[in-house]
């Protein structure tokens, strides 16, 4: 959900009337890698998309606008995949975000009665109910409205658990003595025991960053297959540089969750700092994420251009797991700043994007990472496409999806011809 060039936009409104509607582009770029639908060719479209798009079974896709659509507050909108592969995709807007107290949708996600669910950046929780008829309107329920205290501001990602509940990661608020606008919370909304009832909130963690405990959990959370929660904090820990962690449930029903500490981030020795993006797990339980800082500190004047690392569990229950660095971005041509979702094929290689680097134009990478034969280095890089923000490619993409065709699929905050400047972004397709 974060964009790192976000300030640097404007929002433009009396600009874009004037621009000629353009459609859906599909503009093909290579045989690995096209645009398939660019933003801001109206004043209507929406600008900006952020978070990663959401995958309907049928390969269709839906995602969010921060800006743009008929009130400037961004939209929900929806991606029909072609019948054909390499054919042109059809975007609709689902909905118009009118502003206010509802602010502009930063994430969305499909729940398992098919309705979407997200999040707008006053840190309300909703959900857009499918029409009932071919021509009807989606509707919009407002879920539950975060105070921006105690339960938890700036809410990074939603996930549906195996109970149907939805859980999420609060960056900010919680304990406001902590600093920093308050360390984050872990929190569940609870669906009604019957349709039409009201969904329940509550805290599961507050994090407070005292005693090795992390701070600002800038990614979303993970389940594995026992029910327990893992995420990453971008501050907090033994050496102040972010940890990773585990929330298991309690035994019995209404008893507090129990927060682990499993690692905690530090950037001398090659390691990852300041991680911000979600974790993945392979089959055998180990753990894989990105680090936006730290790695090879020769990179970015000393900061280090982030890594992709993983976490192996002990083999001892309650042991110690194990960290290592699988790949440390070198900037230049190599990416800088990963972050978003990491995802494996099934061949068990791995794939994600950077914010920037990528080359001259800074737009950012895909990448993928795979096991090399025995004898060379753990884990190859190979970059897939960098993004130049130039000529409709986009720049700053934030992360994968699997989706049709077995492709990977993503959003650009900036680049694509539409609006002027640095572009209003565009949804990307990636054959691997």
């Amino acid at each position: 959900m974060k964009l790192r060039r976000q300030s640097g936009r404007g929002i433009f409104t009396l600009a874009l009337v004037a621009v000629v509607l353009l459609g859906g582009v599909t503009r093909v770029w290579g045989q690995a890698y096209r645009v398939i639908y660019e933003f801001g060719h109206s004043y209507s479209d929406g600008w900006f998309p952020v978070g990663v798009p959401a995958v309907a079974k049928n390969g269709d896709l839906y995602g969010v606008t921060n800006g743009g659509g008929t009130t400037i507050y961004g939209t929900v909108f929806k991606l029909t995949a072609p019948r054909t592969r390499g054919g042109t995709w059809r975007k609709t807007v689902l909905y118009d975000f009118p502003g206010g107290k509802r602010g502009g949708p930063v994430l969305v996600v499909i729940g398992p009665d098919g309705n979407l669910y997200g999040v707008d950046s006053a840190q309300s929780v909703f959900e857009l109910k499918a029409p009932t008829s071919r021509d009807g309107a989606w509707k919009y329920v407002l879920l539950y409205a975060l105070n921006g205290t105690s339960d938890g501001a700036d809410v990074q990602g939603l996930t549906f658990g195996a109970d149907g509940n939805l859980y999420g990661a609060a960056g900010l608020g919680g304990d406001l003595g902590c600093g920093h606008g308050g360390c984050g919370t872990v929190f569940e909304l609870k669906r009604p025991a019957q349709q039409g009832g009201k969904w329940r909130f509550r805290v599961l963690y507050t994090f407070d960053g005292s005693g090795g405990n992390g701070a600002e959990p800038f990614a979303g959370v993970t389940f594995d297959q026992k029910g327990n929660l893992y995420g990453t904090t971008n501050y907090g820990g033994t050496f102040g540089y972010g940890v990773a962690y585990r929330l298991t449930p309690p035994a019995e029903k209404g008893q507090s969750w129990t927060e682990t500490v499993l690692y905690s981030f530090d950037r001398s020795n090659n390691v990852g700092s300041s991680p911000e993006g979600p974790v993945t797990f392979d089959g055998s339980g180990n753990m894989y994420g990105t680090t936006a800082f730290g790695g090879d500190l020769n990179c970015q004047g000393g900061f280090g251009c982030g890594v992709v690392f993983e976490l192996s569990p002990s083999v001892k229950e309650g042991g110690d797991w194990t960290y290592a660095t699988l790949h440390a971005f070198q900037g230049g041509n190599d990416g800088i700043d990963p972050s978003g979702y990491l995802v494996f094929d099934s061949a068990g290689n791995l794939y994600g994007t950077t914010q920037s680097g990528g080359g001259q134009t800074n737009g950012g990478t895909v990448y993928r990472l795979s096991r090399a034969a025995s004898g060379g280095p753990a884990w190859m890089e190979s970059v897939l496409h960098r993004f130049t923000g130039s000529n409709g490619d986009g720049a700053v993409p934030n992360g994968l999806t699997w989706g049709k065709w077995g492709n990977l699929y993503g959003v650009t905050g900036e680049g694509g011809s539409g609006c002027q400047r640095l572009g209003c972004g565009t949804v990307f397709e990636v054959r691997p």
